[in-house]
């Protein structure tokens, strides 16, 4: 069995280099936790039609079927317009920064899944075109749209407006553009990776997605994320192995790609994970900032059980480890000044950790 690994150097080095841009990057508004294992989130380039939102990302989510196959549909559901059937359809979104509430809407109906068949109200301009939203104003000065949310989801503590309807259909003068009817005075305040909503629908939406798009002094904002991987998705075909790339305060890339959004920091047990998944978890444990803290394995390194906790300091893991490989990296690592905290052998492999 090929080893695989972690390394401590070029780990920390990656690690660090989070840690830095993380001040001028923002939380991905979606998380990992929220979708099963064989899904991941999606995204292409946005319309340019609104020169507002040419750095916008329309995020919606696909169900891995068989090999590099994909579906935007849930098992079983086949029929595009029934609004259930979407992979995407009612996962929770959350804030990127810390802002105060300054427009939302958060009752109008949705639309049918499809090009053609947006709410008769839309079409009359009774629906904003963001449908159940938030404007949030960012204590950075940005401006961050959250649109298309299902109704009823988004709280009516970060929303006020429980009509369906719009009465007044104006637009404010000022920038960016709002609905005045959607304006709020002395607005909720919302913090960093607070839950917004459930992603639907409504407004301008032809199908179930999160849009999202910032705006400062009058021109469209990039919008840079701390954590996330990223792979690319042409055709709709990706490996479920990727290869997927960190973002580390870089923007989604300007493509059709899948992503794979962080996990919130926290304690985490995965028990059973097959030998050919075990890696890419790895990946996206270590890249939503956590590191593993005891691991065993079953039936010669068929599979692992692990339990993760927030990263601290230097470390190192690997598996599939034959037993000179092992006696090789306990020597290197220990000469290194690491302490190997957790190691485990089933059959004639092993695997460990070193920490420092």
């Amino acid at each position: 069995m090929k080893v695989q690994a972690v390394l401590a150097a070029a780990a920390m080095a990656c690690m660090l280099s989070t840690d830095a841009q993380a001040a001028s990057a923002y939380r991905m508004p979606l998380r990992a936790s929220d979708l099963a294992p064989n899904e991941r989130y999606s995204t292409r380039v946005h319309s340019t039609k609104n020169p507002d939102q040419v750095k916008a990302h329309d995020i919606g989510a696909q169900r891995h079927n068989s090999d590099k196959d994909w579906t935007g549909l849930r098992t079983g559901g086949a029929d595009k317009k029934i609004l259930s059937n979407w992979v995407v359809y009612g996962k929770p979104f959350y804030a990127m920064a810390p802002g105060t509430v300054v427009a939302c809407w958060r009752n109008a109906p949705e639309n049918v899944p499809g090009k053609d068949s947006r709410h008769p109200d839309y079409i009359a301009g009774n629906i904003p075109g963001g449908g159940n939203h938030l404007w949030v104003l960012q204590d950075d000065g940005a401006y961050a749209l959250y649109a298309h949310a299902m109704p009823d989801t988004i709280p009516t503590a970060l929303c006020p407006h429980n009509d369906k309807l719009l009465t007044d259909t104006s637009i404010t003068k000022g920038h960016p553009k709002m609905r005045v009817d959607a304006l709020v005075e002395n607005g909720a305040r919302v913090v960093t990776g607070q839950r917004l909503g459930q992603i639907g629908n409504s407004g301008s939406s032809s199908g179930p997605h999160l849009h999202v798009h910032m705006v400062k002094d009058g021109a469209p904002r990039s919008i840079t994320f701390e954590r996330g991987m990223t792979t690319p998705f042409p055709d709709d075909v990706a490996s479920l192995n990727g290869p997927w790339t960190r973002l580390t305060g870089k923007t989604l890339p300007a493509a059709r790609i899948l992503v794979w959004a962080p996990r919130p920091i926290g304690n985490y047990t995965f028990n059973g994970v097959l030998s050919a998944n075990y890696q890419r978890m790895v990946e996206h444990l270590f890249d939503s900032g956590m590191m593993p803290s005891l691991i065993t394995c079953a039936s010669n390194g068929a599979s692992y059980n692990s339990k993760w906790v927030p990263a601290k300091g230097q470390w190192a893991s690997f598996h599939g480890m034959s037993a000179a490989d092992a006696t090789a990296k306990h020597a290197y690592y220990t000469g290194q000044g690491y302490k190997r905290t957790s190691s485990f052998t089933c059959g004639t492999v092993s695997v460990a950790v070193w920490r420092k």
